[in-house]
């Protein structure tokens, strides 16, 4: 009797933690869901970009009088999708996010302010290489970012570029000192 009492117990508890696990531990239906459930209400997306067993999802928030661009790395689990890492900048041009363990980061992105923009090139001052970076996104809602290495930078000139292959504007960003610029 002690024995059977002692199973049922056993079973009772299993499955409770069982179930606490599901309830507490479950993604969403939708990545929409979980960028909702990581505390970004109101968030708009402009654009993801498919990456490993996720996505990157870039979204633009209205935050008082101004615009918050977020992106974040949101992944496909057996139990729906899960916010795992992001972040969002306002008040500046761009940000690098660093590189976390289980996301595809780092990243640069920034906003594209200049309707000639055509062309974003990040070149690490320091390796001389430029990679181009992906424009996404349409009308007052247009980004860009690149996906880099661990090993490259600290210093990244970003340039955009028109069609005709002008400099419309130039910044950098030593990601060292700071994340955004």
């Amino acid at each position: 009797m002690k024995k059977i009492l002692l199973t049922g117990a056993f079973l009772l508890l299993v499955l409770v933690a069982g179930g606490y696990w599901a309830y507490s531990d479950r993604g969403e239906a939708t990545v929409e869901g979980a960028i909702e459930k990581s505390g970004r209400r109101g968030s708009q997306v402009i654009y993801q970009e498919k990456v490993n067993d996720g996505v990157v999802v870039f979204t633009k928030r209205i935050t008082g009088k101004s615009n918050t661009i977020d992106a974040g790395y949101v992944k496909k689990g057996l139990l729906g999708w899960k916010w795992i890492w992001g972040g969002g900048f306002s008040g500046c041009s761009g940000q690098y996010f660093q590189a976390v363990s289980g996301t595809p980061f780092p990243m640069l992105v920034g906003t594209i302010d200049n309707d000639q923009a055509s062309e974003i090139k990040v070149t690490d001052t320091e390796r001389k290489f430029a990679k181009d970076a992906q424009i996404v996104g349409t009308g007052n809602d247009r980004i860009w970012f690149v996906f880099v290495n661990k090993s490259d930078g600290p210093i990244f000139e970003i340039d955009t570029l028109s069609g005709a292959d002008k400099v419309l504007n130039s910044k950098s960003i030593n990601i060292r000192t700071s994340t955004t610029f």
